[in-house]
């Protein structure tokens, strides 16, 4: 640890050339650009993509969980309201789709994953995807991809204020705060919100007899609480930051359809809080940054019925400084070291546990101003004294036709997985022998924007990927009588990703139609001697066919939208014999918005499961049918 924070000092303290200022001259004239087409902004030779900021407006009381199942090709693995929730991408496990917070990963060391569920969207300001070999840029292990969560300040010399609540279906209740303040130097930002509901919606139970009963969903209580302060201040180009984000929830935890509903036997409480400061130092030639990051989470969990009592707390330190340094107009190189402390303490353990992982990462990307773009990035990771095979990643891009945004792009990665600390250390079962996982992806993008006409733009764009996973971790049935965690599964996962999206505005009207759809084949690829009857099967609970759209339409102060989210087949047996039905959900959401000078009143309505569709995303958990809910929003600004 002391011999990272002298290479962070030490790379921080690089020089770099300073941008030159002029004093402008006293007469004024209107504003002249003068530019050449620069090729596409994000990183050349991958695919990336960020979630419209009028979609996150419209899911202020939902979870990053429903706005990635109703606007991603992402699969949403979910227990239901109030429960569990985990991301799925490319055919690849929870563990496997990294969450970050502004670049930091916030997975849990013990599970490696977040649950979805426990993150609400209205926290956040920008949900960027990064799929596949992209993710690499910011962190290592997010072997389908990583979701960042990004918080960020506007620069305003002004006060806004706004009150968010909300009413629904099912005795939910949401209320959410947030206070923005500051100068065009200085920004404070509080958000808080609050959630509660019953969650007791009826559903037709179809396993319990041969005749479907109706039934009301017991014990799924949830009180979801939490807020988040940042602090921003620049001087010239350079930012430095403060931000802390504390969150708990308490759930009963209902039990499957396969069982008698009883009383209150299973609960969960889940804390966290998460401490970033970072300070970024921007330059003509080059920029260069550091950031510290202390996050805490708890989870305890209680069964009375089964004499459960788990108690669990971990402590996550990391530290991350990097610089990146221009070379001519086309170039850039980028230095980046991570260093990163677990401390475990749980009663599942037969100890208190640690795991200091130190990660160097280096890049090199060349954009030019025309046609062509490439990208190659080496990491090594010091994981347990040891030196890991180095991954790598490289990726190029090329503009097909002249100052038009039509782009080729193609990479190749290998990104490896440390096993997660409940794999190595969870008694019963945990394997301190594992090895890393890794893999190796490929994958094939085409992007276009084109502008049709003045007050219409279409863009389209298709992947094509594959991921060949070797040393998978899978926890199977032992010699004795409990589950163990061996590196017995290899995994190939390819697929294709495609979307296309409408942009009208013309005076006071505005639509946007978005349209996507995916196709992953997971599957075994081990040998049956050693998987049996799954060897070639597609994986539990990944499905073939994913789809969504949604029309959003505005006339000067009225809106409404519509989106489907269709999800396929997910097969419950590795031998794919027993699955779950695919679904189709619906929902609607209209409102109008009142301006009153320079505030703002925003009224409006949601319908969610339009259609009343009976369904499960995990087999034997009931999700919600038909649901309705009322947000009102005032925004007051000074």
């Amino acid at each position: 640890m002391r011999h990272t924070l002298l290479y962070i000092a030490l790379l921080i303290t690089m020089p770099v050339y300073g941008q030159m200022s002029f004093q402008n001259d006293t007469i004024k004239i209107s504003e002249v650009i003068i530019s050449r087409k620069k090729i596409n902004p994000d990183p050349a030779g991958y695919k990336k993509t960020t979630i419209d900021s009028v979609i996150m407006k419209n899911y202020s009381h939902g979870t990053i969980a429903e706005i990635l199942s109703e606007n991603s090709g992402i699969f949403i693995k979910s227990y239901g309201m109030g429960g569990t929730a985990t991301p799925s991408l490319r055919g690849t496990g929870a563990s496997n789709t990294q969450i970050s917070w502004n670049g930091i990963n916030i997975d849990h060391p013990m599970l490696g994953q977040s649950d979805l569920s426990l993150l609400p969207s209205g926290m956040v300001d920008d949900i960027q995807i990064y799929f596949g070999g992209a993710s690499m840029a910011l962190n290592s292990g997010g072997i389908g991809g990583i979701i960042n969560l990004e918080t960020k300040p506007v620069w305003k010399k002004e006060t806004l204020i706004t009150l968010n609540p909300g009413i629904g279906s099912f005795g939910r209740y949401t209320g959410l705060i947030a206070v923005k303040t500051g100068t065009i130097n200085f920004q404070s930002v509080t958000k808080a919100f609050i959630q509660s509901s019953e969650n007791n919606f009826r559903y037709l139970n179809t396993e319990i007899s041969h005749i479907p009963v109706w039934e009301t969903r017991k014990n799924s209580q949830v009180l979801q609480q939490g807020f988040i302060q940042e602090l921003y201040y620049r001087k010239s180009k350079n930012v430095a930051s403060a931000r802390i984000w504390y969150q708990s929830a308490y759930r009963n935890l209902p039990s499957s359809m396969l069982t008698q509903q009883s009383g209150s036997n299973e609960n969960q409480f889940d804390e966290s809080i998460r401490v970033m400061l970072n300070y970024d130092i921007n330059k003509e030639r080059g920029n260069s940054f550091i950031t510290g990051a202390w996050m805490m989470n708890r989870l305890n969990y209680t069964n009375r019925l089964a004499s459960i009592d788990s108690r669990n707390l971990s402590d996550i330190l990391t530290m991350k400084g990097g610089m990146d340094k221009r070379i001519g107009e086309s170039t850039k190189l980028k230095v980046v070291l991570t260093e990163e402390l677990n401390v475990i303490k749980s009663n599942n353990y037969d100890q208190n546990v640690t795991r200091n992982t130190t990660t160097l990462t280096a890049s090199a990307e060349y954009k030019g101003a025309d046609r062509f773009g490439a990208t190659i990035l080496v990491r090594e990771i010091l994981d347990k004294n040891k030196l890991l095979i180095p991954d790598f990643s490289a990726g190029a891009q090329i503009r097909i036709v002249d100052s038009k945004e039509y782009f080729l792009k193609a990479n190749i990665s290998r990104n490896s997985k440390i096993p997660t600390m409940n794999d190595m250390f969870w008694v019963p079962g945990g394997n301190p022998d594992l090895k890393n996982e890794y893999a190796f992806i490929y994958e094939f993008t085409y992007e276009m924007i084109q502008k049709i006409s003045a007050p219409l733009t279409f863009s389209y764009d298709l992947s094509v990927f594959k991921n060949t996973i070797k040393d998978m971790i899978q926890w199977h049935p032992g010699e004795y009588s409990y589950w163990t965690a061996d590196n017995i599964q290899n995994v190939n996962s390819m697929g294709l990703e495609t979307s296309l999206s409408f942009n009208y505005t013309l005076n006071n009207v505005t639509s946007v139609l978005n349209v996507g759809y995916s196709f992953t084949k997971a599957t075994n690829g081990s040998s049956k001697e050693s998987i049996g009857d799954s060897a070639g099967k597609q994986l539990m609970y990944i499905p073939e066919n994913q789809a969504n759209a949604s029309l959003r339409l505005s006339y000067m102060n009225y809106y409404t939208s519509w989106v489907s989210n269709m999800t396929g087949r997910r097969y419950i047996t590795v031998d794919n014999f027993k699955y779950l039905q695919g679904y189709l959900i619906n929902s609607i959401t209209t409102g109008f918005k009142l301006k009153m000078e320079r505030n703002l009143l925003d009224l409006n309505f949601n319908i969610n499961n339009l259609f009343n569709i009976n369904y499960q995303s995990i087999a034997y958990y009931p999700l919600p049918g038909r649901s309705y809910s009322i947000k009102i929003l005032f925004q007051l600004v000074k």
